[in-house]
């Protein structure tokens, strides 16, 4: 099984671009994989849409840190 241990989405000229890591895990609960890494443009739209929440979120905490 691959269990994701760590992602961050940026904008690119291609669009939002998510980076992620994983670990690949076997029946035994043995890591055989460690720190994989994998990237995708996200053209999903409730994977956008889910971007766009977290953007509105962080933006929305900045605003109070100010």
């Amino acid at each position: 099984m691959k269990k994701l241990t760590a992602f961050t989405v940026h904008t690119t000229a291609e669009g939002k671009r998510c980076a992620y890591l994983y670990s690949v895990i076997d029946a035994d609960g043995n890591i055989t994989e460690n720190n994989k890494r994998a990237n995708c443009v996200l053209l999903d739209a409730d994977a956008l849409a889910a971007v766009q929440t977290l953007e509105a979120f962080l933006d929305r905490r900045l605003a109070e840190e100010a």
